[in-house]
């Protein structure tokens, strides 16, 4: 009788033991903030008197970006490319490329799309804030991809610009 007692003390022992150990390995699986990635967003603009939108393609590899940004009545292509070199295309006049050598601008244009200024933490909340001293950058991870899905951004607890991505995908 007594070892039956030992014996079932040693299956509930085992049980707690397994239960424990499955609670510590099914942890929620963190989001993501890509590096290298393609996307398409949705980018409003507001200012005091107007609210334009525009269709944003997005690639990012290696800290070089390819941007096509489309409203109603045009449509450029920026590609900002190590060295500090702007390629500047529209579609209305495609054989008038233009490129800027030494262009001071590339951070403060591509700030709104890097992701690695929010890549600040190991275990990445649902929603992230960056504050660069002027304006307040909120990212909002998607819980069914766990990628990015919006970002907003603030001057002076005014919402000046909003980053929806209709699509991102992690490049490797």
């Amino acid at each position: 009788m007594m070892e039956a007692g030992l014996g079932m003390k040693f299956v509930m022992l085992c049980f707690i033991i397994l239960i424990v150990l499955s609670g510590c390995t099914s942890a929620a699986d963190p989001f993501i903030l890509p590096v290298n990635y393609t996307g398409d967003a949705l980018m409003k603009v507001y200012t005091d008197k107007t609210e334009n939108d525009y269709k944003v393609n997005i690639i990012c590899r290696d800290g070089n970006y390819s941007i096509r940004t489309e409203s109603e009545n045009e449509a450029w292509n920026y590609a900002y490319v190590s060295g500090n070199r702007c390629i500047l295309t529209n579609d209305k006049f495609p054989e008038s490329s233009v490129t800027i050598e030494n262009f001071q601008l590339a951070e403060v244009l591509l700030q709104d799309f890097d992701f690695g200024k929010f890549d600040v933490l190991e275990d990445i909340p649902e929603e992230l804030i960056y504050w660069d001293g002027t304006y307040k950058h909120v990212l909002n991870f998607s819980k069914e991809n766990l990628l990015p899905k919006t970002i907003f951004i603030y001057k002076n607890d005014k919402l000046v610009k909003a980053i929806q991505y209709e699509k991102l995908v992690i490049e490797e």
